[in-house]
């Protein structure tokens, strides 16, 4: 696969052309647009950066873009720095919750910065509703202030509670019902769930379009190999050339979505979605973690060498976290195009074009 530079350290071209293709219609209604980018830095973030900047070159779009960091300088200088002098990109830097509006107004706002909730130890359930909320409520006033025509909003699959709206293990779009608990162990989910309400309430008020992504899981370029992500984890492990293993019984269910394909579906999402309506965005390949394991460690050359430690539970059923896709498939024309895979397999091959260090 050809790269556009020779560090390896952005997508493949292959990608950006596919997505571009596929988004033909949608990008030619941005034409023009100015996008406020959140987490621009994060999975989500660089894959949309890399895609819309990959778009606005290729077919002369006049877009700009504004992402919101931290540390802009850090991420230029160790992460992308083939992204530094981009046309029409930008920076602010500061956090969610207290960064300076923009002097020119966003068309539109892709809120794609979020805290994860794999650590959750310490003040970890305030820090999270702080940042889901505060930071919500700041960029929904610049909406606001400036008369955006749509925010996208990525939250969580997490917002189903185990009463939600599971029908035969998939997560259905629309609530069934709402959990009657309450503790930190949901904080999470529901913090997503508030995220939805009020940037739906907000763009009532202020005529704009609230559009709601509730994203599962996915895998990458770009997608860490050191965080708690199983797919990550076990792709590490057949990069270093040692045994896949697995914690647990191996028995959960997942599937997972193709970062080519996530930028397809929430670019889709935003230009042509219904207002305060929330589409799934997931795979479609149901997997469990045993399964999982042994397709990473064939796409790798290494079959047999996944150990699985936990023993399943004869009878007992298997936890899922699978969305029901139907939504986006029937309103919105999405469907996954890259398989499972050849979704492991690029990501693989993209680690060891850059020379990804595993431990």
């Amino acid at each position: 696969m050809a790269q556009t530079i020779p560090s390896g350290h952005t997508l493949f071209q292959e990608d950006l052309e596919h997505i571009a293709a596929q988004l033909e219609g949608d990008l030619a209604q941005l034409r023009g647009a100015h996008l406020f980018i959140t987490g621009g830095t994060g999975f989500f973030g660089i894959w949309l950066l890399e895609s819309l900047l990959w778009a606005n070159e290729k077919h002369a779009l006049n877009l700009r873009i504004t992402v919101l960091s931290r540390s802009p300088e850090t991420f230029l200088e160790q992460r992308a720095p083939h992204l530094r002098g981009r046309a029409g990109l930008h920076f602010v830097a500061g956090s969610l919750t207290n960064f300076e509006f923009p002097s020119e107004p966003c068309t539109h706002i892709l809120h794609a910065a979020s805290e994860t909730n794999l650590e959750q130890s310490g003040d970890w359930a305030q820090r999270h509703l702080d940042a889901a909320i505060d930071g919500t409520r700041r960029l929904l006033d610049m909406a606001a202030a400036h008369r955006s025509e749509a925010v996208l909003i990525t939250t969580s699959g997490a917002v189903y509670s185990p009463m939600d709206s599971v029908v035969e293990n998939l997560c259905v779009e629309g609530p069934a019902g709402v959990a009657d608990y309450a503790s930190e162990r949901i904080v999470y989910g529901q913090s997503k769930r508030m995220m939805e309400i009020l940037t739906s309430v907000a763009a009532q008020q202020h005529g704009y379009r609230a559009l709601i992504a509730r994203c599962f899981a996915f895998v990458g370029p770009y997608l860490s190999l050191d965080s708690n992500y199983a797919i990550g984890n076990f792709m590490r492990d057949a990069l270093a050339q040692r045994d896949i293993v697995v914690g647990g019984d191996g028995t959960p269910l997942r599937s997972y979505l193709y970062a080519g394909d996530l930028v397809t579906w929430l670019i889709r999402i935003l230009t042509r979605g219904r207002s305060g309506v929330p589409y799934n965005v997931g795979g479609d390949e149901i997997v469990s973690i045993g399964e999982l394991a042994n397709t990473v460690a064939n796409v790798a050359g290494r079959p047999g060498t996944v150990v699985i430690k936990g023993t399943p539970v004869p009878g007992a059923k298997p936890s899922a976290y699978l969305p029901s896709l139907q939504r986006a498939a029937t309103e919105l024309d999405l469907q996954v195009s890259i398989p499972l895979e050849d979704a492991i397999r690029r990501t693989m091959e993209w680690h060891r074009a850059r020379g990804s260090k595993v431990t």
